[in-house]
């Protein structure tokens, strides 16, 4: 018996009129800056938990908390 698939992220997928991230390194791009802000004393959009910033930026990515666009 084999476990069964994850569940891709929404910001991970393709093929519909929001926007998405569309793969792993544009999710680490967009973290990276977030953790910059975050690190120069910006407020945190989601519950800080005693995290560190780039776990911060990250989970603040994936709750679509974070605005964004490709040009």
């Amino acid at each position: 018996m084999s476990a069964p698939s994850p569940t891709p992220h929404p910001l991970l997928t393709d093929g519909s009129d929001l926007p998405t991230l569309g793969n792993r390194f544009l999710l680490s791009a967009i973290a990276f800056l977030r953790s910059k802000q975050l690190s120069g004393g910006a407020t945190a959009r989601v519950q800080r938990d005693g995290h560190k910033p780039t776990y911060l930026a990250v989970r603040e990515v994936l709750a679509n908390t974070v605005s964004w666009s490709r040009e």
